[in-house]
């Protein structure tokens, strides 16, 4: 089936283990012996009348340390064990090498700060941080399920840690780590049935904001972020965002300003969330490894929550990685992908991931992007979303979950994406399902992947494809089980071998092949992610070295799919 080019329809553990992580970059690890000061907070055991400056006379409450203008260097901590209600509000900025920390004290569980709890009215953000920067926040928990209006407020928002850049000059050097947030909804949810009721919710664990430049000359930007080992479960929407909106003045949207720079996000565990674990929007060097996405676009208070969302999501933003992540049973009526690149991306870099169980697509790639690589990662049982169907948040959907899909659908009309590179990757459909393939693009290319279809499983049986003008590059590709002739037809030198695989799944480590079937004849030029080896991504090979099991690819000249196993001696 060959659509129009410009059709318009887009068919564990509660704490994560620590890491050790380079960031002199971010300013945040570089103390030096200027004088600081160490705050105390205890709910149970403190006066808000004391210094505060020592464990055994400890402030009270969040109003206290509110109150207070804190130096670089200086360091406000909580009592483990304690709650803490209302809003921790942010006014002063740290230095670089001497960030304000905000962190706990003592060896009983994280203290809760809960803006949630007050009795006035509940704000929109239990932690709020406006035009201030190097800043350092970990080993808390926080909590922000609102109930009550406060005038000034939206009653459609929450946040768990908010902040906001409004304009006024550059923020850099944010560290945020081994927090648990949880429970974010607002009061009212919206219509999650409305495309434009949909895309106003920005509910948010932690979020980042920058306000749209007017012009080139004051645009500004925040960067040098650092998000890792951190738990986010619960809710409405994201788990992590980070925003810059773009800029309407031409010449502004051309600066490099117009995007946030700099956002890692690092062995994170996200769960239960209504939307998108991790949303990326107007980011320009942007690195997301190690993280677990489980369950996002879930049904946790889904009168409040979206209910429809990826693992994570690629908007308006160039030179990203995203690898070693694992995304596990998206749900919802539309996306609901492992990882998504929406539309207006450049050099998106998709490599070593385990997708599982995601009812969206297996590769979902929209409108107007440009190089984007997604190679050496292992799908099971994606795409299996069914049309026409009742949801179980409500509705049916009208979107059918695909293997592969590369559709033109872009704002304000469509726009094919160009230079696509898909290959050695390994898809499995499971049983009883029949996503289908949709391939509407520009210089599309498609090599040694394989593609497997348990019994009873069928793929491709209904495929859409367009080049736009240009031939597709589909070649040496491997396909198991039922794949229907309307898609294998489109491989140059395509490869049916007989290929048993355990139907009882048993981790991505049971579709290694053997070598010597893994073999195929033609050798991947691999494309160039123009940013590797440099600044957050000098860990980031030009060439990849090893294949998804950690096997190394000069022993596997021309491997088809994700990796392989040595055959025993």
């Amino acid at each position: 089936m060959r659509p129009r080019c410009e059709d318009k329809n887009q068919s564990f553990n509660e704490t994560p283990k620590k890491i050790f992580w380079p960031i002199i970059a971010l300013g945040l690890l570089c103390f030096n012996t200027m004088a600081s000061t160490t705050y105390y907070v205890s709910s149970k055991d403190g006066l808000d009348s004391n210094l505060g400056t020592s464990p055994t006379h400890p402030w009270k409450t969040i109003q206290r340390v509110n109150k207070s203008v804190f130096s670089p260097g200086d360091q406000v901590l909580f009592k483990s064990g304690d709650s803490f209600a209302g809003q921790l509000v942010i006014n002063a900025s740290g230095l670089a090498g001497r960030p304000i920390s905000y962190s706990s004290y003592g060896n009983q569980e994280l203290p809760i700060l809960d803006g949630s709890a007050g009795n006035r009215g509940h704000p929109v953000s239990t932690i709020s941080i406006i035009n201030h920067d190097y800043l350092k926040i970990s080993n808390l928990k926080i909590r922000n399920f609102r109930k009550k209006s406060l005038k000034g407020f939206s009653n459609f928002d929450a946040f768990g840690i908010l902040v906001q850049n409004t304009g006024v000059r550059d923020l850099r050097g944010f560290q945020f780590h081994d927090l648990v947030v949880e429970d974010v909804f607002p009061i009212r949810g919206r219509n999650k049935h409305k495309e434009t009721a949909f895309n106003q919710v920005t509910v948010t664990g932690i979020r980042f904001e920058t306000s749209r430049s007017i012009s080139r000359e004051n645009a500004v930007h925040t960067r040098d972020i650092f998000i890792h080992n951190n738990l986010i479960r619960r809710t409405g929407r994201f788990g992590i965002a980070i925003r810059h909106r773009p800029s309407e003045d031409i010449a502004a949207r051309e600066s490099l300003k117009d995007y946030d720079a700099n956002f890692i996000v690092k062995d994170n565990r996200c769960e239960d969330v209504g939307g998108s674990c991790v949303l990326m929007s107007g980011v320009k060097r942007g690195l997301l490894e190690g993280n677990q996405f489980i369950r996002s676009g879930a049904l946790v208070e889904p009168n409040l929550s979206v209910n429809r969302g990826s693992g994570a999501w690629f908007w308006r933003s160039r030179d990203i990685v995203a690898q070693h992540n694992v995304s596990v049973s998206s749900r919802g009526h539309n996306d609901s992908s492992g990882i998504h690149v929406d539309y207006n991306n450049q050099n998106i870099l998709v490599q070593y991931n385990f997708f599982y169980d995601n009812e969206g697509d297996g590769t979902e790639i929209l409108g107007n992007n440009q190089n984007i690589i997604w190679r050496y990662n292992v799908s099971v049982g994606d795409g299996k979303r069914r049309t026409g169907i009742r949801r179980p948040e409500g509705g049916k959907s009208r979107h059918p979950g695909k293997t592969i899909n590369i559709s033109p659908f872009a704002v304000p009309f469509p726009v094919p994406s160009k230079d696509i590179y898909i290959y050695n990757n390994t898809y499995v459909i499971t049983a009883n399902t029949k996503p289908e393939i949709r391939i509407t693009g520009k210089k599309v290319r498609i090599w040694n992947n394989l593609f497997v279809a348990q019994k009873n499983a069928t793929l491709g049986q209904k495929t859409i494809f367009d080049w736009c003008g240009t031939p597709l590059d589909m070649t040496g590709n491997f396909f198991v089980g039922n794949v229907s002739e309307n898609f294998s037809k489109l491989d140059k030198r395509p490869h049916f071998p007989e290929i048993n695989f355990d139907e009882n799944f048993g981790g991505p480590e049971t579709l290694a092949v053997e070598l010597r079937y893994a073999v195929n004849e033609k050798q991947v030029v691999h494309p160039l992610f123009p940013y590797a080896k440099r600044g957050i991504f000098s860990h980031i090979a030009s060439i990849p070295s090893v294949d998804f099991f950690g096997n190394p690819l000069e022993s596997a000249t021309g491997l088809v799919g994700a990796g392989y196993k040595k055959s025993a001696p």
